[in-house]
């Protein structure tokens, strides 16, 4: 079988993406769920791929980014699927494994003992960690890097980890059970901000109010891919040298750290994320390096092994 010539390929993507476009806007407005970033990012879709060979190059890397949003934001459609919501139970083992001063667990402790500090320090590593992954992913774009379209890829594949996740084994996160109690789960109840309400309090703001009240699964706390991103953005950019190294782990861990302390995520949840995260890498890393055997110009994702430094 003879594949398309790059001409009719790059027409066969412009009308796939249009028609993935047009069919996602078809049921957000069916399912009675569109907001303007559905237009938006919908509409943004079918001009970048029609505007010209150099935004329709963007586009090849950066779709998966919005198949990320695809199914993170269609998640309520699905949510029927769940089983049992995981409540107490994870509550109790978390306390086994990761017991705190008091006979509780991290998130429950620091509950009762925030200050403003790490207030505003958590909640800014919280507001940052997801833009981290797309100015890693413009740098690598501008740079003509393969890594820009491995890291939207690895950055789906670990959100689509995490969603099944969520439908296999859906968890409530240390919040709701400290304001709702271990029993059987409410499905009536909202999205909160949890611990980062006081950044928003100590600004006058509603950064965090407003992003989680778009959430659209509340039991979705196992894997954290709060610290997920993070992680892999260490596994990204290894290569770049020690002092990258350094930098990207510290603001990982702090992530990691803040996910408790606010008491949105358990130390297991950490944990799950970071797995899901190594597990997307490594995946996607295999699939690129088989890609870079058949075309010999694209450099694949390095694993964290100090001996190679390719920029």
């Amino acid at each position: 079988m003879t594949s398309l010539s790059p001409a009719k390929n790059d027409s066969a993507f412009k009308w796939l993406v249009t028609v993935m476009a047009a069919g996602h806007f078809a049921l957000v407005v069916s399912t009675g769920r569109v907001r303007w970033e559905h237009v938006a990012a919908d509409l943004l879709l079918v001009v970048l791929a029609w505007a010209g060979a150099g935004p329709r190059r963007f586009l090849r890397g950066a779709f998966p980014l919005w198949l990320t949003g695809m199914i993170l934001d269609s998640q309520p459609l699905w949510l029927g699927l769940r089983g049992t919501i995981h409540t107490g139970d994870l509550w109790n083992l978390e306390k086994l494994l990761f017991p705190a001063p008091g006979g509780t667990h991290w998130p429950e402790w620091w509950s009762r003992h925030p200050n403003t500090p790490l207030d505003l320090l958590c909640g800014w590593a919280y507001a940052a960690y997801l833009y981290e992954v797309f100015l890693v992913a413009l740098w690598f774009f501008f740079k003509k890097d393969a890594r820009f379209e491995q890291l939207c890829w690895a950055f789906f594949v670990v959100n689509a980890i995490g969603v099944v996740t969520y439908v296999i084994y859906p968890a409530a996160p240390p919040w709701y059970v400290l304001k709702y109690g271990p029993g059987l789960a409410d499905l009536s109840a909202p999205p909160s901000p949890a611990g980062t309400a006081r950044f928003d309090a100590f600004f006058g703001i509603h950064y965090f109010a407003n992003f989680y009240a778009k959430n659209p699964n509340v039991f979705g706390a196992m894997p954290s891919l709060h610290a997920a991103y993070p992680l892999m953005m260490v596994l990204v950019l290894w290569h770049k040298g020690l002092a990258w190294r350094v930098g990207t782990i510290l603001f990982a861990l702090l992530v990691a750290f803040s996910a408790v302390y606010l008491t949105h995520h358990y130390v297991l949840d950490v944990l799950a994320g970071s797995i899901a995260a190594v597990a997307a890498f490594v995946v996607v890393r295999a699939v690129f390096a088989r890609r870079a055997v058949e075309a010999p110009g694209m450099a694949p994702m390095t694993l964290p092994s100090g001996g190679n430094t390719r920029a």
